[in-house]
C-alpha cells in the first residue's frame, strides 16, 4: 500500500534497463503516502500508466493486480514487486527465455540482508531456490515477485483469484498452479534475472502471516481445489495415521517457545531447518483453530 521511496528505486531500475521495449502498468492498492501525485509528476525514460481502484479503495493484492488486465497488450507481461530494484538485465533475460522456449520465466530476488534477517535467510533457500540457473521447477514454485510469461496466459485465467486478494498468502502457488493445469507449460528458474530488495519483515511477523495463511487462504485453496496437494502438506495436517499423529504431537507451544529463544544462536543451516518447522507449526495452527 504504502512503499513509496522503495517504489522510487524501483522505478530508476527499469529507467537503466538495457532492453528498451516496454511499458509499465503500476497498480495501486489504496495508497495515502503521496504515491499517486509523486507519479503524476514524474516523467520517465519509458510508457508508464497507474491504476487505482474506484476512490482508491484497499481491496488486497490480487484485485490490484488484476486492474491491469483490460490494458495488456504486449505478446509478454512481467509481474513485479515495487520493494524490488532490477538488475539492469533483468527485462532482458527474462525476454530471451520466452523467445527461445515457452514456458513461465521465474526470476531470482536477493536479500542483501540475508545474513542479517533470519526470514530473508529461510527464504533465499526455498521453493526455487533448490535449483540450478535455467533448471525445470515445479510450476506452482512461481514468485510473482519477480516472474514473466505469455499474456494471454494471464488473461485467459482472469488474472489472480481476487478470493484470495484480501489475506495472506498461497496466490501464488495459485496462480503458478493453474498455469500448468491450464496450459502445460514448464516453469524455468532463471536465475540471471535478477532483482535486489531488503527484508524488513521480522521472523514473528512472518510467522503470524503464516498463521493467517493456514486459517484463511488455505481452507478456500482446499475447498475450491481440493485435488492440489503437492505443496500444502494435508497429508500430514489431516491423516489420521498413528505416524502423523505423533509428528503433530510434537507441535506444541512449549517447543516452539524454546526454539524461538534459540534460534538466533545457530547456525544458518539449523536456522533454515528450525525456521521450517517453525512455518509449518504456524500454518497447522491456523488451519485447525482458525484464528490468527
Amino acid at each position: 500500500m504504502n512503499n513509496l521511496q522503495e517504489l522510487k528505486k524501483c522505478l530508476q531500475g527499469f529507467k537503466n534497463q538495457s532492453f528498451t521495449d516496454f511499458r509499465i502498468f503500476i497498480c495501486i492498492d489504496g495508497s495515502t503516502d503521496g504515491t499517486i501525485e509523486y507519479l503524476e509528476e514524474t516523467k520517465y525514460n519509458f510508457n508508464m500508466e497507474v491504476l487505482t481502484h474506484p476512490g482508491n479503495a484497499h481491496r488486497g493484492r490480487n484485485e490490484t493486480r488484476n486492474l491491469a488486465l483490460k490494458k495488456i497488450s504486449a505478446k509478454y507481461i512481467m509481474i513485479f514487486d515495487s520493494d524490488i530494484v532490477p538488475d539492469a538485465d533483468l527485462l532482458k533475460k527474462h525476454f530471451d527465455l520466452l523467445e527461445e522456449k515457452d514456458c513461465v520465466s521465474v526470476g531470482e530476488v536477493i536479500y542483501e540482508n540475508n545474513k542479517e534477517n533470519v526470514w530473508a535467510l529461510y527464504l533465499q533457500t526455498r521453493g526455487k531456490n533448490k535449483y540450478d540457473d535455467l533448471s525445470e521447477i515445479p510450476v506452482y514454485y512461481l514468485n510473482t515477485q519477480n516472474v514473466a510469461f505469455k499474456s494471454n496466459y494471464f488473461i485467459e485465467l482472469g488474472g489472480q483469484d481476487p478470493e484470495l486478494s484480501e489475506n495472506y498468502g498461497g496466490d501464488d502457488t495459485m496462480l503458478g498452479y493453474m498455469i500448468g493445469k491450464e496450459f502445460n507449460i514448464p516453469a524455468m528458474f532463471n536465475k540471471c534475472a535478477f532483482g535486489f530488495s531488503y527484508m524488513d519483515k521480522t521472523l514473528n511477523k512472518a510467522l503470524m502471516q503464516m498463521r493467517e495463511f493456514g486459517a484463511v487462504n488455505l481452507k478456500i485453496i482446499r475447498r475450491k481445489y481440493p485435488e492440489f496437494k503437492q505443496i500444502f502438506r494435508f497429508d500430514i495436517i489431516e491423516s489420521r495415521s498413528l505416524h502423523y499423529k505423533l509428528f503433530r504431537s510434537f507441535l506444541n507451544y512449549g517447543i516452539i517457545n524454546l526454539l524461538m529463544k534459540i534460534i538466533v544462536f545457530l547456525p544458518s543451516t539449523l536456522k533454515v531447518k528450525t525456521v521450517h518447522y517453525l512455518v509449518f507449526y504456524s500454518i497447522y495452527k491456523g488451519y485447525k483453530t482458525g484464528k490468527y
